[in-house]
This record gives structure tokens, sequence and C-alpha cells, in this order.
């Protein structure tokens, strides 16, 4: 599909594994402890028992898993830009991805 239309995509091996040759490529990451505060958020107003300390350790696990698979292990990209979303909210997140896109096509 990526080859015939344009494609947004996310995933931990997109840049690197699923599509190489895409014309921009963003390494998006956030602190353990942001990540699992996002995530323990979401499971409270889902109403998914979970405790804080059981999320950071299952994002660092996950993270440690992914990070030293053989095969596609998480990295980012040669040609990716990093985008660091710890400390801002989504809005900015979209914005911030929206800059990257327009300056990487030129628009």
């Amino acid at each position: 599909m990526a080859n015939k239309v344009s494609v947004v995509m996310d995933g931990r091996d997109i840049g690197t594994y699923v599509l190489p040759n895409a014309d921009v490529k963003i390494f998006m990451v956030a602190s353990v402890e942001e990540r699992a505060k996002r995530r323990f958020k979401e499971n409270q107003e889902k109403g998914i028992p979970c405790t804080y300390e059981d999320i950071v350790a299952d994002v660092e696990k996950r993270d440690r898993i992914d990070s030293s698979r053989a095969f596609a292990p998480l990295k980012p990209a040669e040609d990716s830009v990093r985008l660091d979303t710890s400390n801002i909210n989504i809005e900015e997140s979209i914005q911030a991805v929206l800059k990257i896109i327009h300056e990487k096509a030129g628009i």
C-alpha cells in the first residue's frame, strides 16, 4: 500500500524495516516515566486495574525486549528525525510532526 499512496504508519520498526525508503521518518521518544504516566491515566479512564509501578516495569521490559531482539530491533533509522514528546502534549506533538513533514517535503 505504501508504494501506491502516501501513508502515515506508526510502529517500532517502520523506518528501519517496514518502510526503510520512506521520505519522512520520525523516531518519537518519551521518557519511561512519561509513557507510564500516560498509559496509567488511559487505563484508569478505561477502568483497567493497574499500578503505576507495574506499568513502569512493563514499559521498561518492552523497551529492553524490543531493543535487543534479533529481527528488526527497536532503533532509529539513520535518516530519521528524533522527536522527544516527554514534555509536550498531544496537540504540540501533532504540530511538531507536521513541522518535520513540511520541512522534509519542502512545503
